[in-house]
């Protein structure tokens, strides 16, 4: 094989790039933690917790490495074993349920991040992550979050020091599982941080200046396709770090969630593929730079199916399918050998930022030598297309990214080249070699984008039917209009869904798909003796005796505490042992009810915003019991 010109050697550099971060298509939702609600420090007021400390580093040692292996690594992992039965500390809460905390500490560290191996929670269960003083709170996250796999990640708070907590209801008792096996220590300064669910690390506002957004007007031709590409966050035992890639159609046109990218985006590497993230939709709404970082869609979790170092190509498979929500695209492919693109397009996320486009309005060609990489692989010739951009450029985390025709099916994914902003050349592994590979189904395109073997040398994209998305919305008041703040409003159905009312008794529910069949379901559990006092009593007592029957429907169901839909001296009993404090919750009822308690939306079409509810305190039949307690 001939040697590349050493001025090309020197230039070619593979564009994958590490950084630590954290965590797929599930969502957390944004509640208070339960150690801050009012019920829970009315039982420990002076609560304090002991911090979990972990294997310090040898921060001198690790960064050497970085700069022998010219690594652009961030953190680096700690192996642990904590779980539920063996680290932290329990607390049990007075109506059966308990709350399980646990708090991890790294000298020096400015962020840890938790890898779980084993991972479920229950319903009703919820997780959050915080810092001490709780100015930065991640979830709850839910059974919402559950995978298959049993695998999760949660991201980082900008701390040496982070608090989990788990709340986990007497109903499901022992049920959850929280099993942690890896906690990367943060060791440089995280600059940006998201408030999403799987925070980022650095990425937003990375990328070069001369980068061109993909809703720029150079992007107009471009807009089906940018929607099956991806900012990829990859995770292995030794770091972080992203690279780009795109969902690709088979010739069944199933939607099956193929994800091609770069083979060297895992080489030399042990990858962790059950915590890989696949992040859509990330990208600026118009030309300009947003104010604020956007928001992005995620899927967590894929299975590798082929690789060949000669052309670049990885294929990955997601091990779940992608929300039609997301709005995603299968994009098409061209294999055949000789025909060489008379104009092309990459579409990227350089440095793990927004996504961009790059614009070549010339023919590529076959880089006809072979390629010296900068991490020593050496790769044959003519199995690369070589592109010279008119506008925009590619840079590190760029890599896996595809190269469209002027047809706009993909010809290549994204190897590397030089970074600038002036003068470079980059090189995608050529789509038509990978399709055959290296021989195998390990190791070519041709077993999993063509399963019948149909020969055919063009497959168009796939666009899965997606449906609209409508808001829900609604208050929870008292009988007299009160609003009733932190109760928890449920979606079960089709989907599940979770949030909590804010001070003014007000829940919203955005981007619900439309058409589904839904219920929703409101609960608050909490302080079962506020608001029970003789004066119930009293008001009960007439009513058995039939002196002043309660004929107000809200007065009757506060009355009925043990739910046997009738008023009777057993009513009175319990009410007498939760004043007493014998018992601090009802034997058979959360100590708040709604009326109604479930609106059945069967077959939902279009958004709602008139779903209210009225709470009812459980024991409280003169209306004296603080809404927010």
């Amino acid at each position: 094989m001939n040697n590349v010109p050493r001025s090309i050697a020197y230039l070619v550099l593979f564009l994958s790039f590490w950084m630590p971060t954290s965590t797929f298509a599930q969502v957390s939702f944004n509640s208070i933690p339960y150690s801050s609600r009012l019920d829970f420090q009315y039982q420990y007021p002076n609560h304090k917790l002991e911090s979990s400390a972990l294997p310090s580093l040898d921060l001198t040692k690790i960064k050497k490495e970085d700069e022998q292996a010219e690594q652009s690594r961030f953190a680096a992992a700690i192996d642990v074993r904590m779980n539920l039965e063996n680290n932290g500390q329990w607390l049990e809460l007075a109506n059966g349920d308990r709350l399980w905390q646990l708090k991890i500490s790294s000298s020096n560290a400015k962020g840890l991040y938790i890898l779980y191996e084993d991972f479920y929670l229950p319903q009703g269960g919820e997780l959050w992550m915080y810092n001490e003083d709780k100015t930065q709170v991640l979830g709850s996250y839910t059974q919402a979050n559950n995978k298959e796999s049993g695998k999760f990640m949660t991201g980082s708070i900008t701390a040496e020091t982070e608090v989990l907590e788990y709340f986990e209801p007497k109903e499901v008792r022992g049920q959850g599982i929280i099993d942690i096996f890896k906690i990367f220590h943060v060791y440089e300064p995280i600059r940006n941080q998201s408030n999403y669910e799987f925070q980022t690390y650095a990425g937003y506002g990375d990328g070069l200046d001369c980068h061109v957004n993909m809703n720029c007007p150079e992007g107009n031709d471009w807009q089906d396709h940018k929607h099956g590409v991806m900012r990829i966050l990859r995770i292995f035992d030794q770091g972080m770090g992203w690279c780009s890639g795109t969902l690709i159609n088979n010739t069944e046109n199933d939607a099956k969630p193929y994800i091609l990218s770069a083979y060297h985006c895992i080489d030399m590497l042990d990858p962790l593929y059950d915590f890989w993230r696949f992040d859509f939709n990330y990208e600026s709404e118009n030309c300009n730079d947003p104010i604020s970082e956007p928001s992005f869609q995620s899927v967590l979790g894929c299975d590798f199916r082929s690789g060949w170092q000669d052309s670049d190509f990885l294929l990955l498979e997601l091990t779940e399918a992608v929300p039609t929500s997301f709005h995603v695209y299968f994009n098409g492919w061209n294999r055949h050998s000789t025909q060489l693109p008379s104009s092309a397009a990459g579409i990227h996320h350089p440095q793990g930022d927004i996504k961009k486009v790059s614009i070549e309005n010339d023919p590529a060609t076959i880089q006809g030598t072979q390629i010296i990489w900068s991490n020593g692989v050496t790769t044959p010739s003519s199995h690369h297309l070589r592109v010279l951009y008119d506008s925009g450029t590619i840079e590190n985390g760029s890599s896996g990214s595809p190269l469209f025709d002027n047809n706009g099916l993909i010809v290549g994914q994204l190897h590397g080249g030089n970074a600038s902003c002036t003068s470079f050349i980059t090189y995608y592994g050529r789509f038509s070699l990978s399709w055959e590979g290296g021989g195998t189904a390990a190791s070519r395109l041709k077993d999993w984008l063509d399963p019948n073997d149909s020969g055919v040398i063009t497959v168009g994209a796939y666009a899965p039917p997606v449906p609209s998305l409508v808001s829900l919305s609604g208050t929870v008041n008292t009988v007299n209009g009160e609003p009733i703040p932190d109760v928890i409003v449920e979606i079960d159905g089709d989907m599940n869904y979770t949030t909590v009312t804010d001070a003014n008794g007000v829940y919203t529910f955005e981007n619900i798909p439309d058409g589904g069949n839904y219920s929703i379901v409101p609960t608050k559990d909490t302080r079962a003796n506020n608001g029970v006092n003789g004066f119930d009593l009293i008001k009960i007592s007439k009513d058995i005796l039939l002196i002043d029957p309660i004929t107000d429907p809200f007065q009757m169901i506060a009355a009925d505490v043990n739910r046997s839909n009738t008023i009777s001296i057993f009513d009175l009993i319990e009410m007498r042992k939760i004043i007493l404090y014998i018992l601090t919750e009802f034997s058979n009822s959360d100590s708040w009810r709604f009326v109604n308690e479930s609106y059945e939306l069967n077959m939902l079409n279009g958004p709602a915003s008139d779903l209210d509810f009225v709470g009812v305190k459980i024991g409280d039949v003169n209306g004296s019991a603080d809404p927010e307690l």
